[in-house]
């Protein structure tokens, strides 16, 4: 998800917007909302609206009417279920009596479109947008069979510090159970949904301290009591705009066989992602395959992924897609390097995978660079902005449309990788990274140099 973030004061909602980009502080503003709260609001709370509160929802109705009508690239193609959610959320708004009604109408209106980018944060949310970095367990989790399996645990981690290893399964977060949660998100088709949910319940502000019940290989269960910490990170923490610092990973080691292994965790701080890619490559030259791993990198700056290519590519005339706007288009076109990397590379994605990183992905593959191994991504690679409404609550649309070289769109649907790699505890357990291992050995099986670039 690529985002800008705009203030809307509530005197001049015409004000110009100020341009972000980044998504992992509203994951787990959402997330946190999704796991402990309830998607809109609070179960249980009832308050009634006042006629100034009333008049403050009504208003913030015809802004999103507004903005969307204003900015959707392709209206013809929604014109008839856009009608549609005006009409009849448009009538629940007018009969709202409480502030979760009115709230629910919002709501409902922008879940009509039927398209990610489209929500409502509550304001409940989103007073944590400018607090900084969120503290974790260092447990990462994704789903199997409809349970939250532990598939990655950071290095000197409060998660790896407690005993918790990958390939177990986290049943309960301060005995809340996780199952029914999963089998609701999941139950919607968003792949993204049970990420940031999960994500919640595995990050929150440091000092808290939370009981996950685990239960290992042999179905037995435990209890085990994490204090959440914010990671230092490997980099400088980045901010952009309101959001952040948000702490930065940067990890660069040679694995197996001698291949060159890059992990980041956002398309964030291009003063230091970039030229440390850079000097990455360049240290390791002889190394025979480079390995990207962009696994639960929900994206940001749209831009840094031509960078990233161009130390990829080594020609010219080559673009990773086109993003649509309503009066215009924007290519994503790559600037080769003068040196640029010409030996296999293996990208290694998942459902956690966004934005950015679909874009990157899906266009390196396109091109023939690289080829891709993980699990279906996001689907969430569309450019969007929020704003802040006068009823308090934040609202997130989308400005453009997306395809990639191929004409792919990737909204919806995602990068599938050339090889598929489900979650699999027994797997995990055994080999500890079923995805890296799958990339090392298609290296053992390449050749070692790597095709033409496809025109």
């Amino acid at each position: 998800m690529a985002l800008l973030l705009q203030s809307l004061d509530e005197n001049n909602p015409g004000k110009s917007p100020m341009p972000f980009r980044t998504l992992r502080s509203v994951l787990l503003i959402l997330g946190s909302l999704l796991l402990f709260s309830g998607c809109l609001g609070i179960p249980g709370r009832s308050t009634p609206l006042t006629q100034d509160s009333r008049e403050r929802y009504q208003e913030s109705f015809e802004i999103a009417c507004d903005r969307i009508e204003n900015t959707y690239w392709d209206m013809q193609a929604i014109e008839q279920r856009w009608e549609e959610g005006r009409l009849r959320w448009g009538q629940a708004m007018q009969d709202a009596s409480t502030v979760e009604e009115a709230r629910s109408a919002l709501h409902g209106l922008l879940a009509s479109l039927q398209l990610s980018h489209f929500a409502l944060i509550p304001r409940e949310a989103s007073e944590g947008l400018g607090e900084g970095g969120s503290a974790e367990t260092g447990a990462v989790l994704r789903v199997a069979d409809g349970r939250a399996v532990v598939v990655r645990i950071e290095s000197d981690s409060p998660a790896q510090h407690s005993g918790v290893l990958p390939g177990e399964i986290v049943v309960a977060v301060d005995k809340k159970q996780l199952e029914p949660l999963i089998e609701r998100w999941s139950a919607t088709g968003d792949r993204y949904l049970p990420v940031q949910g999960m994500a919640s319940a595995m990050q929150g502000s440091a000092g808290d301290t939370r009981t996950y019940t685990i239960e290992d290989a042999d179905g037995d269960l435990r209890d085990v009591e994490i204090t959440l910490k914010t990671p230092n990170g490997t980099g400088k923490p980045v901010s952009f705009g309101h959001i952040g610092p948000i702490p930065l990973r940067l990890e660069k080691k040679i694995v197996e066989g001698g291949f060159l292994y890059l992990r980041f965790n956002m398309f964030l701080g291009p003063m230091q992602v970039m030229p440390w890619f850079q000097k990455a490559l360049e240290e390791h030259v002889d190394a025979p395959g480079l390995i990207l791993d962009l696994r639960g990198n929900p994206g940001g700056l749209g831009l840094m992924a031509c960078g990233i290519a161009g130390w990829l590519i080594d020609e010219d005339g080559f673009e990773l897609g086109v993003m649509q706007f309503r009066d215009t288009e924007m290519k994503f076109v790559v600037n080769p390097r003068l040196d640029p990397w010409k030996k296999p590379v293996a990208v290694l994605v998942d459902e956690g995978s966004a934005s950015t990183t679909e874009i990157l992905a899906q266009g390196l593959k396109d091109l023939g660079v690289a080829r891709i191994f993980g699990r279906t991504t996001a689907g969430a690679a569309l450019p969007s902005m929020i704003v802040s409404l006068p009823c308090g609550d934040l609202m997130q649309y989308a400005i453009a449309g997306y395809h990639s070289r191929s004409g792919k769109r990737l909204e919806g649907v995602g990068v599938m990788p050339d090889e598929v790699i489900p979650v699999d505890p027994g797997k995990i357990r055994e080999e500890g990274d079923p995805i890296l291992k799958a990339a090392l050995r298609w290296f053992d099986g390449s050749t070692g140099v790597r095709e033409e670039t496809s025109r």
